[in-house]
């Protein structure tokens, strides 16, 4: 059956975590979405808890990675296999509020975007960007360059994260936006520049509906020096995305 958003979930050794993100994905108000559940070689009860939640809801789909690959070549198998116009990805750890959803799709087919992006919460509660969670929808438009600016930097209100956003397969597919599967750190941070600097129509929703479960043992938690020197490298090239996009549009606006 033909559906508006696809959401894709990697996953890999997560147990209770895992559950806890399929039960708020269950109780999402929109009908309007199938879920891709990506195994990248789990040897715990995650595959399991996957299978269970597919059987239960012919809307959730395991894919199984032959080996253990890393989150990014997930992201693409999930990517890959479903058809919908709108792409959202989920950390198999966190949670989303049951409108989540519902809002991502309101704001790609009311106003025709290439991303949207709604409010998030880290934590628990300790890190919040966007309104409060009982706020009402107020969808806002941003320039390309200050989405530009906002997705290339830590710690902004629409954030580099791709888990609070829902992008346009056609864009993503005209301007072959995938993950770099030979990061392990920042992966997220360069998909969403390069779809940002792919795009031209983004719209954001401050209302929180996306919680980031600070989890330990989670790559932010046990980063290396190595990791460290890639995600400066990373963040290097996406300045020099973000520059190249920015004088593209203003060779074009000068013609």
């Amino acid at each position: 059956m033909a559906h508006t958003l696809d959401i894709v979930v990697p996953f890999y050794n997560l147990g209770g975590y895992f559950k806890n993100s399929l039960t708020s994905l269950h109780q999402q108000t929109s009908t309007d979405f199938a879920v891709w559940l990506v195994d990248d070689g789990s040897t715990d009860e995650s595959l399991a808890l996957a299978k269970q939640a597919a059987a239960a809801d012919d809307r959730f789909h395991v894919l199984t990675l032959p080996r253990h690959e890393g989150t990014s070549a997930a992201r693409n198998a999930g990517v890959d296999a479903g058809t919908a116009p709108l792409v959202t990805f989920v950390d198999a750890d966190d949670q989303v509020d049951p409108r989540f959803a519902a809002t991502l799709i309101a704001g790609f087919q009311e106003h025709q975007a290439d991303i949207v992006a709604v409010g998030y919460t880290w934590g628990g509660g300790w890190f919040r960007r966007g309104g409060e969670r009982s706020g009402r929808d107020r969808w806002q438009q941003i320039a390309k360059p200050d989405m530009l600016d906002q997705v290339t930097r830590h710690g902004t209100e629409v954030g580099g994260y791709i888990w609070n956003k829902g992008f346009s397969r056609a864009m993503l597919q005209d301007h072959h936006v995938t993950y770099d599967t030979r990061l392990t750190i920042a992966e997220d941070y360069l998909y969403a520049t390069e779809a940002a600097a792919a795009g031209e129509n983004f719209w954001y929703n401050p209302v929180v509906l996306y919680t980031k479960i600070n989890r330990p043992g989670s790559t932010i938690h046990s980063r290396t020096w190595e990791m460290s020197r890639q995600e400066d490298e990373v963040f290097a090239e996406m300045a020099a995305i973000k520059q190249r996009a920015l004088a593209s549009d203003a060779n074009s606006a000068s013609r």
